[in-house]
Order: structure tokens, then sequence, then C-alpha cells
């Protein structure tokens, strides 16, 4: 079952809706509403993959993916993620940060905020494509397939 709900803006004057999906994880939510109550700027950055740009041949988004660096879309309110082009997914984080699990894109007005899973795998995928996992010290594999 899908949830809608709705945020406010720091202003108070506006609400950006925010779709909840059956694979909903509220730590991914809480984490990036907590990004955005600190007041730190936050970047957006396109996935470049077939399934975000599908006439796109696949060398050249690899090629682009080496410059992602200058692909940042800065993110300074929750109601800058309505500006996102739709239907393209991107990673979301703090300027500062490196590495991010947190994907977000806008469908017909709606936010979504997610993870991205490995397609092969089925195991969580970052911006950097490696997920170090706490518990047992150890890094995925490297060689993930694109999202």
């Amino acid at each position: 079952m899908n949830h809608t709900t709705e945020h406010q803006a720091s202003d108070g004057t506006r609400h950006v809706p925010v779709e909840r999906l059956q694979h909903y994880n509220p730590e991914v939510e809480q984490r990036v509403q907590g990004w955005f109550a600190s007041g730190q700027p936050l970047v957006w950055i396109p996935i470049l993959s077939q399934e975000n740009f599908p006439y796109v041949p696949q060398q050249l988004l690899e090629f682009a993916d080496h410059y992602q660096e200058a692909m940042r879309w800065p993110v300074h309110r929750m109601e800058d993620l309505l500006q996102l082009p739709n239907g393209i997914t991107g990673w979301l984080m703090p300027a500062t940060a490196s590495d991010t699990d947190v994907a977000c894109g806008v469908w017909d007005g709606e936010v979504y905020i997610l993870g991205i899973k490995d397609r092969r795998t089925g195991k969580p995928q970052t911006l950097l494509r490696e997920r170090f996992d706490v518990a047992t010290g150890q890094v995925d594999d490297a060689d993930q397939s694109a999202v």
C-alpha cells in the first residue's frame, strides 16, 4: 500500500508531497529529514544508467560518470526537490559528503526518496557502488551492475 505524506517547508508555507512506497524505509526518510532540519546544503547527482537515459549509449554514460562531481545539483530546501528533472533518479546527500545510499527522483510532481539495490545481487548500492557492511567489516563487490 502506498502512503503519501506532506512535509511542511521551513518557512511554513509550502508542502512537498513525498511518496512512501511498499518498500518504504523509515530510516532513510528520517535521515533525509534530519539533513534538511540541520540546514546543511545538499546535492543531487543524476544516476547515469540506461534506465534513466535509455537512448544514450552505455559507453557515453560510463565516460560521463567520471565527471559526476560537475553534475551536482544544489538542494537547499525540501521544495527544491520538485525542481529536479522529472523521471530521473539521482543520488541525494549532504554537499560535504563523498558517498550516499539515498536516491531521490520526481515523477509527476511526487518526490520519491529510496535506497537502491543491485539488480543482480540484491545488495544495497551507493554512489561509489560499494557498500561497506559495518557488521562484517566487508566491502561489497566493486563490480556491481548499474542501477
